[in-house]
């Protein structure tokens, strides 16, 4: 099994469907920007097609949304069409670390405040 994380922004608006057997199914893509710069200056992207099963495609579709900055991980999918390399993500989990989506969420739900990014550390506390 090759497992991925990835840091990226969705494409477009996810597409959530129902199996005939009623499993819900959530497919979206996410860019990701290529680390270094292509002959021309600019920047490359990876996209990648992520698929979300279950329960979790219900909240893919509530709060996730185009332009989102997300973080997915989950099984690596490579595939080959018309000569172009496909990159796919099974995804087990994901993050929405902007937590730009108040909007999208029910009436009554609200995003809890962000963490305080200081800790208070004696010396007592360290390990060595």
């Amino acid at each position: 099994m090759r497992v991925i994380t990835i840091s990226g922004n969705v494409g477009k608006d996810p597409e959530v469907r129902s199996t005939q057997n009623g499993l819900m199914v959530a497919n979206f893509s996410v860019a990701v920007r290529q680390n270094r710069q292509g002959d021309d200056g600019r920047y490359g992207t990876d996209w990648f097609r992520c698929t979300v099963w279950g329960n979790r495609a219900k909240v893919i579709q509530q709060y996730f949304q185009k332009g989102s900055h997300v973080v997915v991980s989950g099984d690596l999918e490579v595939s080959e069409y018309n000569g172009n390399t496909q990159l796919g993500v099974n995804v087990n989990d994901f993050d929405l670390p902007d937590r730009q989506t108040e909007s999208r969420q029910p009436a009554g739900q609200q995003t809890p405040p962000p963490a305080n990014d200081s800790i208070d550390i004696t010396d007592d506390d360290l390990p060595f």
